[in-house]
């Protein structure tokens, strides 16, 4: 269902999954750049078979409206606010793509409220080309991905419009995705698709080695959709990453295969 919680001067708009018997803590989850909830949608569905799962609209994007862009610090305060205002309590929190950004800044500056932290084809690496070097290997992407996650995308892309999505392009860039993990002390997982050109594997290896507590995920033959491409398999990867007490990882380090307006 959908709810509403008042944030940062916003109402945040998020798609609510509760599972028919809940076996582990609550998820929340964070879209990439442009995008919004839905792109999440057929991975929040596995997850959502064991924990009650919270798929934001992230503010200036899906049905959060705001006034100009957000800087990816100040949304990650807002959701910071929403995981308060839902008495959510400790969360593992899943970002995808930009989405990892706002992830790890959450977790960097509020660590009572994650208990472990899963990023899914984090983008913005240091690689030479800048900001049209990443919508370059975005183009390069699509063609690889479902037309139901092409043609969402592109509504929401022209929802968002373009001024947000540069702004929160540049802005994004500016902040160094292995730097700020290295802060984290929640166990942390990187998954990327064996086919995605903006989440390259020496871009994740990077991320997991410069976390206290970080893992690796390849699948295979998945591009950088991972929310939607390969949600299954990805499902999977969760799982076994949050299987032990605490949400203790058990795999290998290189390898593995409330109070709101509803």
């Amino acid at each position: 269902m959908s709810t509403w919680t008042p944030a940062a001067g916003v109402r945040m708009h998020a798609r609510l999954l509760r599972p028919g018997r809940r076996t582990r803590g609550p998820v929340v989850m964070l879209h990439g750049l442009g995008v919004s909830a839905a792109s999440l949608g057929p991975l929040a569905e596995r997850l959502a078979e064991r924990s009650t799962t919270l798929v934001c609209d992230l503010p200036g994007f899906g049905r959060t409206a705001a006034d100009g862009p957000w800087s990816t610090r100040r949304v990650a305060g807002a959701v910071e606010e929403v995981l308060e205002r839902r008495g959510l309590g400790r969360v593992v929190v899943v970002g995808h793509s930009w989405g990892c950004h706002v992830a790890a800044l959450l977790a960097a500056r509020h660590p009572e409220r994650v208990g472990a932290l899963v990023l899914l084809s984090p983008s913005f690496d240091r690689a030479p080309g800048g900001a049209p070097g990443h919508v370059l290997r975005l183009i390069a992407d699509a063609p690889m991905e479902r037309p139901s996650l092409v043609l969402g995308g592109a509504r929401d892309y022209l929802r968002a419009g373009p001024r947000r999505l540069i702004a929160t392009l540049r802005d994004a860039r500016r902040i160094h995705l292995d730097e700020v993990v290295a802060g984290i002390g929640a166990p942390i997982l990187v998954v990327r698709g064996s086919r995605d050109p903006l989440a390259t594997g020496e871009w994740v290896r990077r991320i997991a080695a410069a976390a206290p507590d970080g893992r690796v995920a390849v699948v295979p033959r998945a591009a950088h959709g991972l929310g939607h491409d390969a949600p299954g398999a990805v499902a999977g990867a969760v799982s076994t990453f949050l299987e032990g007490s605490g949400h203790r990882p058990r795999m290998s380090r290189s390898h593995a295969g409330a109070p709101a307006d509803q």
